[in-house]
């Protein structure tokens, strides 16, 4: 999935041109493979291929989501397009594979082409409007420190709160010491 740049604030995501290689490579195949038995079937069962070649083509020229200073604008190949103002926009989320645009009045649209990967674009094109979940994961886990213990448990802790653990481990050590060798 590729994003292009309209102006600063707006970014529109498409599918890859690549796809477009892919079809045509596809088409070529299904040519060659028909063509090498030429029966009547064989040939209804190459343009049936071709016209799903096609539709893909169309999907890949057709499909986007735009986001901008007014709001996301979803274009679909075979639906048209639906514009979102900025106002009626509660929120994103993603469920599998899928980006969803919630409304406020409840309903849950698809954004083609938008992906979970997409969200430090998102945050930027929407000004702040849709917030960059995944950026600020990661910017919160890089302060940390993460303790593996013996059975596996993984925690993550702050600098300061590692200080403590470590002074915690030593004084336990210490003491299981002691009690196994008392002149110590």
């Amino acid at each position: 999935m590729s994003s292009t740049p309209a102006s600063q604030s707006e970014v529109t995501f498409r599918p890859e041109r690549t796809h477009l290689l892919a079809a045509v490579i596809m088409a070529v195949i299904g040519i060659l493979a028909t063509g090498s038995a030429p029966t009547p079937w064989c040939w209804i069962l190459m343009v049936l291929f071709l016209v799903g070649v096609a539709l893909f083509c169309w999907w890949a020229l057709r499909t986007s989501t735009t986001v901008n200073d007014a709001g996301i604008t979803v274009q679909r190949a075979f639906s048209g397009s639906r514009s979102f103002a900025w106002d009626v926009v509660s929120g994103v989320s993603f469920e599998k594979s899928t980006a969803l645009l919630h409304t406020t009045d409840g309903d849950k649209h698809t954004l083609p082409v938008v992906s979970f990967n997409d969200l430090p674009r998102l945050q930027e094109a929407s000004r702040g409007r849709i917030p960059d979940a995944l950026t600020m994961g990661r910017e919160a886990v890089d302060e940390k420190v993460r303790v593996v213990h013996r059975d596996g448990h993984e925690v993550l802790m702050t600098r300061e709160e590692y200080a403590e653990h470590q002074r915690q481990e030593r004084a336990r050590t210490r003491g299981r010491d002691r009690t196994t060798n008392p002149n110590a």
